[in-house]
């Protein structure tokens, strides 16, 4: 069942999860400021998803841009610190790769770099971070102070405050790209972000189905050792709106073929119509002709007795 609140002026209705796959913000990264992030909010039944609301807009991956402004190292963790001229800071969290040591493995690595020194000072850093939602190594070398970049991640909060997991990040080499990121933020903001979500009556009835079909279907496939869709039903989903598409599409074509013969159809008794009226008036034309002609005649005749 939708959940209707409000925050300010705006009516805002909260959709069930099953909706949020239609949703412009729920799988895209969404482009936005350190102060908009910071005026993200929770909803009750959501807790421990990680999804955050803004307006109604539900959003799990963002993107941010700016310089980075302060780097602190930490055991676990580094954490960044990023300015993006909006007016607030965002804390960028990006975990570290924490491996147990090998005392027998270091020792032989330590030999082996002794003796091949020149080829360790050639070879690139190794990744020492992990992304926040695929766990890949990440490098982050190039994040330090001063440098600009463009950052992606889920959100996290600490104390109170949002933060950005770093899943993967872009150097950006000049501020022209940093002012076009600005622009497309801008634009996202004012077209999607500052409009509430909605979603038809009957467009939420299909996606609840959906959902409880998909369900269903996941829990036979799941006795049935059929792993092919996933838990959330995100596959079959897809395939239902490509055919829901595609039938869609033959429908306007069969309305357009329809259309079409009815226009034809009306266009071919106009012109029976036109036809009968233009075949009457030629034979007025031919009955008048043919009196002129007489009278003229006969007026030619009576001349000629005269003279």
């Amino acid at each position: 069942m939708a959940d209707h609140g409000h925050n300010g002026p705006l009516p805002l209705t909260y959709y069930p999860a099953f909706c949020h796959k239609v949703s412009p913000t729920f799988f895209a990264w969404v482009k936005i400021a350190a102060i908009d992030m910071h005026h993200l909010k929770l909803r009750p039944g959501f807790e421990g998803q990680n999804i955050y609301f803004y307006l109604n807009h539900p959003i799990q991956f963002i993107c941010a841009a700016g310089i980075i402004v302060a780097r602190d190292e930490q055991e676990r963790r580094s954490i960044l610190v990023l300015d993006d001229s909006s007016g607030a800071c965002l804390e960028v969290v990006c975990s570290k790769n924490v491996q147990v040591p090998n005392t027998n493995a270091t020792t032989t690595t330590n030999n082996s770099m002794n003796s091949n020194n020149h080829d360790s000072n050639t070879s690139p850093p190794e990744p020492t971070h992990l992304a926040s939602a695929t766990h890949r190594p990440l490098n982050i070398t190039p994040l330090l102070p001063g440098a600009r970049a463009k950052l992606k991640g889920t959100i996290s909060c600490f104390r109170g405050v949002l933060q950005l997991h770093l899943e993967r990040y872009e150097i950006l080499h000049d501020t022209n790209a940093e002012v076009r990121f600005w622009d497309e933020r801008t634009r996202f903001r004012l077209q999607v972000l500052s409009v509430p979500w909605v979603v038809a009556r009957g467009e939420v009835e299909k996606l609840r189905a959906e959902a409880e079909g998909v369900a269903v279907g996941g829990a036979a496939s799941h006795k049935d050792g059929d792993r092919d869709l996933n838990a959330d039903g995100h596959v079959v989903a897809r395939r239902r709106k490509a055919e829901r598409g595609r039938e869609r599409e033959k429908e306007r074509a069969r309305r357009r073929e329809e259309r079409e013969e009815r226009d034809r159809l009306r266009i071919e008794k106009r012109y029976e119509k036109e036809e009968v009226v233009r075949e009457k008036l030629a034979r007025r034309c031919r009955e008048k002709s043919a009196l002129v002609r007489r009278d003229g005649k006969r007026g030619k005749r009576l001349r000629q007795v005269d003279v």
